[in-house]
């Protein structure tokens, strides 16, 4: 009994501190357990209103930083720092997230992604012992996406074009701007012409985009010439006088006229069908103004010889506001101005000065204009027109028996001009026009009164071509592929002369840049797509720009660098997330032959 006994309280020695120990840690597993299941329920609650609060809007967990939810009214909010709830520490780190080449989410030496958010929540309490929990989430900005699109003519006309046309051939595309054909004025013929009322001759015409403005006697004839073969009568204006000559520029013509208070009149021509008076200008004496030519906010103003002390033949009126306009400067020659060209700082004039055909003015100095220098060309026939390109000035003349009637003139050096070249028509040479190498004569030569000269040897200009338009042309106007003609047919006062145009093509390369779209805050631009239609050797790509300052414009391809581009629909680089003003830029390329077309382009972006 006694080893029995020894035996039972070495049992017990044995187990009841094991005993003890599991009764002890029973109860507090237990409590540990309840610690667990409390920090749980916290950690979700967490979780949810980081959920909440993002719905609300992608700047709420824009801000990297430790924060804590709280209810604000009756909904979540983050508020900085952590909190402690009973004996649980709770907080939520936000903080930015890294990509790779590929997109891939990576740890560190990725590319900062602005439009995704890496969320970590922690709780953790240290009784009965010490333990931490967690959870990480990612959110992205990629919730409710908006768009923004170009794919009307009216949308691609806002932006920026480079050798690029907007065009509506179905519904509204982008192309590579079509290149006129060359023009061969070896066989000129009539395109269009117009019988104005009476027998009156025109003896000056001015073109202005869709409008050929005619001078009809006393009457100012407006034409539209928007289709060459069939030119219509719009509207006209009754002059005080004889309309000697015609400018127009913006919604005003200015008329050279006989009237001796009005021989500057100002003319409204904002409706071409109901033209008005604008102004009446007295200039100087009664003399006769004999032409009117417009450079920027002034007209220069040809007048007869007058005799009249202190009324000067050359004369600069202020047009700053067309319908009071006021004399700045003139100058005395002492005889005719028949033509004025403006070109730089000089006027260049016709006059009928037989020393001195081409007059140079310096009209630096509005208000003191002075003469630059002259020259006399051969022979004693006056000068009736004059056209200036730089310091190449071309003279036309009455017909002079001992010699030449056009010159080309060397006005470089204004005090000291140099003959270049000349050529005999034979005739009066009432009008002068030139376009590269071209030159195209009004003249009074029987069967020839249309001349077209080659000037590429401008020492020796040849003739390229003469029309037999059946009565002299006074004077002669260029646009485009067309030569206008003011001249003293009785049914054909008004002709349009057109060489032989040769098929176009297109440019081989140009930009259109896109207008600024302002999304009113910063946004992540997510996905660029656009459909287009790219022929055999034709190609369009893409490059996108963005900033917060709505100056800063670097475009860049799909790898945030300006050396590449986006060739097909794709996402855009992380550099274009969290911006607010975006542009692209589409470069568009070809043979020459054919053109590719943009036919839409979209954004998609996350607010």
């Amino acid at each position: 009994m006694l080893v029995e006994l020894l035996v039972a309280i070495g049992l017990a020695a044995i187990m009841l501190p094991a005993l003890a120990t599991a009764l002890v840690g029973a109860r507090e597993g237990q409590a540990q357990e309840n610690e667990r299941l409390q920090a749980t329920a916290l950690l979700r609650e967490a979780s949810e209103a980081i959920r909440s609060v993002r719905e609300k809007g992608w700047t709420n967990i824009a801000t990297n930083g430790t924060y804590h939810p709280t209810i604000t009214g009756n909904t979540w909010s983050l508020a900085a720092g952590s909190e402690t709830i009973d004996n649980f520490i709770r907080h939520i780190v936000i903080s930015d997230v890294q990509r790779n080449s590929s997109g891939a989410i990576i740890d560190s030496g990725g590319t900062v992604d602005p439009s995704t958010k890496k969320i970590t929540i922690t709780l953790s309490w240290t009784t009965p012992i010490t333990t931490t929990m967690s959870e990480e989430l990612y959110f992205s900005r990629h919730q409710a996406n908006a768009v923004i699109d170009d794919t009307t003519q009216a949308d691609f006309n806002t932006g920026a074009h480079t050798n690029t046309t907007a065009t509506n051939t179905s519904g509204g595309e982008i192309q590579l701007a079509s290149t006129p054909g060359s023009v061969s004025w070896t066989t000129p013929s009539i395109a269009g012409s117009l019988d104005l009322a009476g027998i009156e001759d025109v003896t000056d015409v001015f073109v202005s985009g869709n409008y050929a403005y005619v001078a009809d006697s006393t009457i100012l004839r407006i034409i539209n010439i928007s289709n060459p073969a069939t030119p219509t009568l719009t509207g006209s204006y009754t002059a005080a006088g004889a309309i000697n000559g015609i400018s127009v520029s913006g919604n005003y013509a200015y008329l050279a006229t006989s009237a001796d208070t009005a021989e500057l009149t100002v003319v409204n021509i904002t409706n071409p069908a109901t033209p008005v008076t604008a102004a009446s200008f007295n200039i100087g004496d009664a003399a006769n103004a004999t032409n009117v030519y417009i450079d920027g906010t002034y007209a220069y103003v040809g007048k007869v010889n007058s005799t009249t002390t202190g009324s000067n033949e050359f004369n600069i009126v202020n047009i700053t506001t067309p319908t009071a306009p006021s004399l700045s400067g003139s100058l005395n020659l002492s005889n005719t101005v028949n033509a004025i060209h403006i070109s730089g700082n000089y006027a260049y004039l016709a006059t009928s000065i037989t020393t001195a055909e081409l007059t140079i003015v310096n009209i630096t100095s509005k208000t003191a204009p002075a003469q630059a220098g002259i020259y006399n060309t051969t022979g004693t026939a006056i000068a009736n027109d004059v056209f200036a390109v730089g310091t190449t000035v071309y003279i036309a003349k009455a017909n002079d028996a001992s010699g030449a009637e056009f010159f080309i003139i060397n006005a470089a050096t204004p005090a000291t001009p140099t003959l270049v070249g000349s050529h005999e028509v034979g005739a009066n040479i009432n009008g002068v026009a030139v376009s590269g190498t071209t030159a195209f004569l009004a003249t009074a030569l029987t069967n020839a009164q249309f001349r077209v000269l080659n000037m590429t040897t401008p020492a020796t200009p040849t003739v390229i071509s003469s029309f037999n338009m059946a009565a002299v042309s006074n004077k002669i106007a260029l646009s485009g592929n067309y030569a206008f003609l003011a001249s003293a047919h009785d049914t054909r006062e008004f002709a349009i002369m057109q060489g032989t145009v040769s098929a176009g093509g297109y440019q081989t390369s140009g930009t259109y840049t896109s207008s600024t779209f302002d999304l009113g805050n910063s946004v992540g631009f997510n996905y660029l797509n656009f459909t287009s239609t790219e022929p055999a050797s034709t190609n369009i790509q893409f490059q996108i720009a963005t900033n917060n300052d709505n100056a800063t414009w670097n475009y860049n391809g799909p790898d945030g660098t300006a050396s590449t581009f986006y060739t097909s629909p794709s996402a855009l680089a992380l550099i274009a997330s969290n911006t607010r003003y975006l542009r692209y830029r589409a470069t568009l390329t070809g043979p020459g032959t054919a053109t590719p077309v943009l036919q839409d382009i979209t954004v998609n972006y996350s607010p």
